[in-house]
């Protein structure tokens, strides 16, 4: 009955709410792709992808989750090349990562769907999968159960609870403990993952820990003339130190910016790379280092050559870079003499992962 009441509850919720989401389709682009998928119509290609053996669906949210989730993922395919690995996403920047970074691996990729009874039902019969694999924090009370139905396996990895959304499921823990009692294996980051875990629901004997996955990241290969050419394509001369700033938030731009203009950066040969999380602030945070004063330019319109076409604002020796596209900021990372990471500068985000510039062995600032 309380599946019955919370599935109600959404459907009332996605017909209120569908003015907005129309609105946010037509306004912001990264509401668009995959709508269909997101509704449970799959794509027969993408279904055809998958024949020939046993499949499993793993899911992340987005692109930090992703990267951590490959590397296993290469790791059982190499063991199991039988296996065809349904892979799901979120968000358009987790799309793009998993495509371009999982070739070889994901045998199909979608965008994952509603958590509506009859959506869910519809892609998990299309699918049939042999397990499910949820990167970290995901938790759909419709999608779980309509998996247990059929007896399919959830496994968490690198799972994690905070205490913020701990007490936020203690608050309906009639309803989630039932949830989180569907989850045959939880692999938790820290014995404090752990015990939220087991307190919201997860039977004890099926909860263990495991450690950080996304420590077991590995560094693209990164050949001399492509890091070279990225450096041209970015306006960086050889002589120049570069602070880079990735998955940076609203508010963050304008507190880098201050302290760039602090260390009298410009005229030092000090070059500022900003790297927003999010795709559809890239024209906002465009419009703050313009009117901060710098000159700046944008990568995906930076043009290196003596005298080329620009566009209006730009300069062909920008001080301030906007890296603009998806993919590039892991090795970005690495011609940084100072890495910053952002979500950790502004309140309620709580950091991304700062090993993506460790791992090059960059000096961190992060909160």
């Amino acid at each position: 009955m309380k599946y019955v009441l919370y599935d109600i509850l959404l459907h009332i919720l996605l017909i209120v709410l569908s003015p907005y989401f129309i609105l946010k389709m037509i306004t912001v682009r990264k509401y668009a792709p995959g709508l269909t998928e997101r509704f449970g119509f799959i794509d027969a290609l993408k279904l055809k992808a998958l024949d020939g053996g046993p499949v499993l669906w793993a899911h992340a949210v987005s692109v930090g989750e992703t990267k951590a989730v490959l590397p296993l993922l290469k790791s059982l395919k190499r063991q199991r090349p039988e296996v065809r690995i349904l892979f799901s996403t979120v968000t358009k920047t987790g799309q793009h990562i998993a495509e371009k970074e999982g070739q070889g691996v994901i045998d199909s990729l979608i965008y994952f769907p509603l958590d509506i009874s009859w959506v869910v039902g519809r892609v998990i019969r299309r699918i049939n999968p042999m397990a499910f694999i949820v990167v970290e924090k995901e938790v759909w009370p419709n999608f779980f159960n309509s998996l247990k139905r059929v007896n399919v396996p959830m496994v968490v990895i690198n799972g994690t609870l905070s205490e913020k959304s701990f007490k936020r499921y203690l608050l309906f823990k009639s309803f989630f403990s039932s949830v989180f009692a569907m989850i045959d294996l939880y692999a938790a980051q820290t014995k404090a993952d752990r015990t939220r875990a087991i307190r919201a629901g997860v039977r004890e004997t099926r909860a263990i820990v495991t450690g950080n996955i996304k420590f077991d990241l590995e560094p693209p290969e990164i050949e001399i003339g492509a890091l070279n050419a990225l450096r041209t394509a970015i306006g960086v001369g050889g002589g120049d130190k570069i602070i880079v700033a990735g998955s940076t938030h609203p508010g963050e731009e304008a507190i880098l910016l201050d302290a760039y203009k602090a260390l009298g950066a410009e005229s030092r040969a000090i070059k500022l790379i900003i790297a927003p999380r999010h795709p559809e602030r890239f024209n906002a945070v465009e419009t703050i280092i313009k009117e901060s004063g710098f000159s700046y330019t944008r990568r995906s319109t930076y043009k290196a050559a003596p005298g080329a076409s620009h566009e209006e604002g730009e300069a062909i020796n920008p001080s301030v870079v906007l890296l603009d596209t998806l993919g590039e900021l892991m090795t970005v990372y690495s011609l940084s003499d100072i890495a910053i990471v952002g979500g950790s500068l502004v309140a309620g985000i709580g950091g991304h992962n700062l090993m993506e510039p460790a791992y090059f062995g960059k000096p961190v600032l992060y909160g």
